[in-house]
């Protein structure tokens, strides 16, 4: 169980560094790539300092030819004129030159060997930048529209709550109107009670209507009769 709970945190683990990692793809890549070119640049300084040695060794070698080249005509005119122990330290000293221009000619054959290695690697490296570059380039437009689905999401949401909100509207304009379910409810009580009949009968003229209406009291207005409403009789 305990093994189980283990590999259970280290995916979730796992999964939500992926996802941080991709959710910030563009930066971490930015971040890598000046790591990769402060290593770049430090190998061009190496490079130049290889290519500054190999010079060097070159430099000496030449030198040291032309003093073996010197010695060694001397050492000629000295056999020449028969004095054999002068020429026999020329010969010595020829000797420690030759030593010497093979060490060098050795050292100078290996910084330029170096110096190829590292030139390859940079050349490699350079590419792999570029690569690399361009790359954060198409993380940056990705995230870009990574960051307008959001936004879409967002305004389909909106228009989501619109077209609800415009659904709850449409069906308060279509419920009764309470106004007008009173006057329904009215009309439904005076047919019951025979208001109504009573009212219709007096807009015929037959008796006086069950409560005062507006018109009936123009009419006595213009009549010049009385329109006090009748006294109430005691119970």
């Amino acid at each position: 169980m305990f093994t189980t709970l283990v590999a259970l945190f280290r995916a979730r683990s796992e999964s939500s560094r992926q996802k941080l990692e991709t959710e910030n793809a563009a930066l971490l890549i930015e971040q890598k790539i000046r790591e990769a070119e402060q290593g770049h640049d430090t190998a061009k300084r190496s490079l130049a300092g290889l290519i500054l040695r190999e010079r060097q060794e070159d430099t000496a070698l030449k030198a040291l030819a032309a003093r073996r080249q010197d010695m060694e005509d001397r050492t000629r005119d000295a056999l020449k004129a028969g004095m054999e122990e002068l020429a026999g330290d020329g010969a010595n000293a020829l000797a420690d030159l030759d030593n010497e221009h093979a060490a060098r000619a050795d050292a100078l054959a290996r910084t330029r060997a170096g110096a190829r290695r590292l030139r390859l690697l940079l050349e490699k490296t350079e590419r792999r930048l570029t690569d690399l570059r361009q790359g954060l380039i198409t993380a940056r437009a990705l995230e870009d529209e990574r960051r307008g689905g959001t936004a879409l999401q967002g305004s389909l949401g909106g228009l989501g709550a619109l077209m609800e909100g415009e659904a709850v509207l449409k069906r308060a304009l279509a419920a009764p109107n309470t106004g007008d379910f009173a006057d329904i409810l009215d009309d439904i009580n005076a047919d019951l009670s025979g208001d109504d009949l009573v009212d219709r009968m007096a807009d015929q003229g037959f008796g006086a209507a069950v409560k005062a209406r507006g018109d009936d009291i123009l009419k006595r207005i213009r009549a010049g009769t009385d329109t006090a409403p009748p006294a109430a009789h005691p119970a």
